[in-house]
């Protein structure tokens, strides 16, 4: 059943009323009218059941019947700081890391960041990053939108304020970095910030200041990726290791050692 993203706002008691591009969606692509079921979700971690009472090419009408909350968020939040990249990877990487069940983005400023828009477009960036992430909740069943932040600079990051049970830098020039495999002896992690940086990498300096902020290094290993398929490795390892990929510890066999 294909789903549909609802402000949640708008709901009237169990009626609410759908208009833009989902309409002529419903009823010219999926041939959906009066009768029919829907799914639809809210962005915050509800889903609700609905049934077509109304059908306009401006606007569909729904009787919500059922609501329920959702179970393909993972319990583990991570949010990832990264360094700001062009358009299409910033785009790109906002989408996958939705699917990986990402909770949150801060885009920052690093040093080594090439593209350095000025505030206005900047806003407009953050929003359509608010959509694209909408739009992949509707792809991948998830049904909480991951928090996406204004642009901050690289001092900002480090110094938020919000408590973290962990707090990653992932640089592979750190000689003392670790491998994210050694994080399956904690336990009790439920928030964890992870920083990835430009398309040239971090600063020594930063890495650095990272580091007295409270900040572990860790490894992606010895080749070098690319900053926007960094931050998918990343996110896709943390919630193996950590998260509802894999379990953490519980869910190794302890016959064969495999998961």
């Amino acid at each position: 059943m294909r789903r549909f993203f609802i402000d949640r706002t708008q709901i009237r008691q169990d009626r609410l009323t759908l208009e833009g591009a989902d309409v002529r969606h419903i009823r010219t692509v999926l041939r959906l009218g009066p009768g029919d079921e829907v799914s639809l979700f809210d962005g915050q971690g509800w889903q609700y059941r609905a049934r077509i009472t109304g059908s306009t090419p401006r606007a569909i009408t729904l009787l919500l019947f059922d609501q329920y909350p959702a179970i393909s968020e993972s319990h583990l939040k991570i949010t990832m700081g990264q360094g700001f990249l062009k358009a299409r990877k910033m785009d790109r990487m906002v989408r996958q890391l939705t699917e990986l069940g990402a909770s949150g983005l801060i885009p920052f400023m690093a040093e080594r960041s090439v593209p350095r828009p000025r505030p206005g477009p900047l806003t407009e960036r953050r929003r359509r990053w608010q959509t694209i992430a909408r739009e992949a909740l509707k792809q991948c069943g998830r049904s909480q939108a991951p928090h996406i932040g204004q642009v901050v600079s690289f001092k900002e990051v480090i110094s938020a304020r919000e408590a973290y049970d962990l707090k990653i830098i992932f640089h592979n020039t750190e000689t003392k970095g670790r491998s994210a495999s050694s994080f399956w002896a904690l336990k009790k992690v439920r928030k964890v910030l992870a920083l990835i940086g430009p398309e040239g990498g971090f600063t020594e300096k930063e890495v650095s200041s990272a580091l007295d902020s409270g900040f572990i290094p860790v490894s992606l290993g010895p080749r070098t990726l690319k900053a926007d398929t960094a931050a998918m490795a990343a996110c896709a390892i943390l919630q193996h290791v950590l998260g509802d990929l894999g379990g953490g510890q519980k869910s190794i066999d302890k016959n064969t050692g495999f998961q």
